[in-house]
């Protein structure tokens, strides 16, 4: 399973899969980066999420909002977030990156991500110590 930020699930769940990522594993979403997009679903903050969005059509929507699991998986946090907890507090960041660290972990030590800047330094350190590998697909 391969773990991705919601930059390639939107890419994903609007049918076009990144060339840089595999197509041969399940794919998998952190609760709380789609909690992220849920957000900016429900009201345009403005943000680069948010953007994503723009005149988009309600089934988009609907398709971000219920991700069909063959296609995106959102991830259960409870088995992650004692684990979660702890990488936060060794790296920082809070939930997002801990979450994502361990998700990383516990499916194949592989993360990718569709844009940089959600590869900050809190989470490249974590991964790099941890052995799970960052992947950007632009």
């Amino acid at each position: 399973m391969f773990i991705v930020d919601e930059y390639i699930a939107v890419r994903v769940l609007r049918g076009r899969w990144p060339a840089e990522l595999p197509d041969d594993e399940d794919l998998a979403l952190p609760a709380s980066a789609h909690w992220r997009l849920l957000q900016a679903v429900h009201g345009d903050r403005g943000g680069q999420l948010s953007q994503l969005f723009a005149g988009a059509s309600p089934a988009v929507i609907n398709t971000i909002r219920w991700p069909h699991p063959e296609v995106l998986q959102i991830l259960d946090p409870r088995p992650l977030l004692d684990r979660a907890a702890a990488l936060a507090n060794r790296y920082g960041g809070g939930l997002l990156i801990g979450e994502t660290l361990a998700a990383g972990l516990a499916n194949g030590r592989q993360l990718f991500f569709g844009t940089a800047r959600n590869i900050g330094p809190r989470l490249r350190a974590g991964a790099d110590d941890l052995g799970v590998t960052v992947h950007l697909a632009t």
